[in-house]
């Protein structure tokens, strides 16, 4: 599988197959039905219909992740932060392959772009498109909304990681199951990761801007207080 596949959101270029909607048509050549769909995780018990939409989805939301962390690594003013970003951009790509390796091999189109896979990529959209207000805002306000959009992007990671884990767990033995359980172990510890991270890292920005205010206006009311004792003393 190329790198552009994995990297770049599904589209027809890049071969994408899609199931109709309520308002949505699929040009017949690449529409994927229910059918087509009725074998994937054979023999496990798990509505493979579902598993499919479901994987798109966490492929989906991995591949606009790259696009999000570069984003913010080209905003940051803040060397550790970039540098984690960069990092966070590699391990979304490397998750998107994963993701889309465990497709493979429970027979699910790679880049089905199912209906829980639009929404998914609108949702992120739009949560990189508020960076687009990055001039109207100051850059320890920009640095904070970065952090905190690695919080939600990352929130959704550890979820679907989980979500896989425990349909592994309700499966017999089987190379499904096994397929399943080395896709958590592969996605899950970087994500937690960076979940952790964004939220001690959120927590230790906004002590550190509320403390700075608390400071300088002690400090200014101190000032004040020598001042006066100054003038009182004629000095």
């Amino acid at each position: 599988m190329s790198q552009t596949a994995i990297q770049t959101p599904a589209t027809w270029a890049t071969g994408t197959v899609a199931k109709a909607g309520p308002m949505m048509v699929v040009n017949p050549e690449r529409e994927i039905t229910d059918d087509d769909l009725a074998d994937v995780a054979a023999g496990t018990g798990l509505n493979g219909r579902f598993v499919a939409d479901m994987l798109a989805a966490c492929a989906t939301h991995e591949r606009t992740g790259v696009s999000l962390y570069k984003s913010l690594e080209a905003r940051t003013n803040n060397p550790a932060a970039k540098h984690r970003f960069n990092q966070f951009q590699k391990d979304s790509f490397d998750a998107a392959a994963v993701y889309d390796r465990l497709a493979e091999q429970l027979g699910i189109p790679v880049l089905y772009a199912s209906p829980p896979a639009r929404m998914t990529e609108a949702m992120d959209t739009r949560l990189l498109s508020a960076f687009l207000l990055s001039g109207s805002v100051d850059q320890p306000t920009l640095e904070l909304k970065g952090i905190e959009a690695v919080l939600v992007a990352s929130t959704i990671c550890v979820a679907n990681a989980s979500l896989l884990a425990s349909l592994a767990e309700g499966i017999d033995e089987s190379p499904a199951r096994t397929a399943m359980e080395e896709t958590v172990a592969a996605v899950g510890p970087p994500s937690e990761e960076h979940l952790e991270w964004a939220a001690t890292t959120q927590r230790q920005m906004v002590m550190a801007q509320a403390s700075s205010a608390f400071v300088q206006k002690a400090t200014e009311v101190a000032e004040n207080v020598v001042g006066k004792v100054r003038d009182a003393l004629g000095r």
